[in-house]
């Protein structure tokens, strides 16, 4: 069976191990890809107020509406496509994601849904003094290892069992999110990783 030949569920039965491996990760990447369509509409849901003009509370009531998603998923995805989709200035001039290189790996169906989270979540923890090339370093440290690691290997946890978040080779007193991270964590710049 070539990959890309649809497949229903009877049929599964007879592939090789090989193919249904390959199987899997083609259809997964099409859901990605998919979502990424999604989070582009929620995007300019947001945008336009849309929400609220079709009578809903707002994006996120849109989304638990219209969708039937609990109120943690709609917040995800809202988050998603605010932090990965592009934006419009007032002028009308299209603006990059404020997460650019998370991103192109996401439109590339690179990253599963919890790795954007994760990755969202850490970059917007990250305390105002961090500069914007700090940001940007951490944010691709993040992608590069949610590509290569298995998510106990690319999210490591600090001694509280809490995530840990990156930490600025320049910050001089660690605030209380960061003081517990780990000296070997592959998001934090000039570690090799596990």
């Amino acid at each position: 069976m070539a990959a890309g030949d649809d497949t229903t569920s009877p049929e599964l039965w007879r592939c090789d191990p090989d193919e249904l491996g390959e199987l899997l990760q083609e259809k997964e990447k099409a859901v990605r890809l998919l979502q990424v369509e999604v989070l582009d509409i929620v995007a300019a849901i947001h945008r336009r107020n849309v929400g609220k003009t079709l009578g809903h509370r707002n994006t996120l009531g849109m989304l638990q509406d219209l969708l039937r998603l609990s109120p943690t998923e709609a917040s995800r995805r809202y988050k998603r496509a605010l932090n990965l989709c592009p934006s419009q200035a007032l002028t009308g001039e299209t603006l990059a994601p404020t997460l650019s290189i998370a991103s192109h790996a996401m439109r590339r169906g690179e990253l599963a849904d919890s790795q954007i989270d994760t990755i969202v979540g850490v970059v917007n923890r990250l305390p105002a003094r961090v500069t914007i090339k700090d940001r940007e370093e951490a944010e691709a440290s993040l992608v590069e290892h949610a590509k290569r690691y298995t998510a106990h290997q690319a999210w490591p946890k600090s001694g509280d069992g809490s995530m840990t978040t990156w930490t600025p080779t320049d910050q001089r007193r660690p605030n209380m999110k960061t003081r517990h991270h780990a000296a070997n964590c592959p998001c934090t710049p000039g570690q090799t990783g596990a």
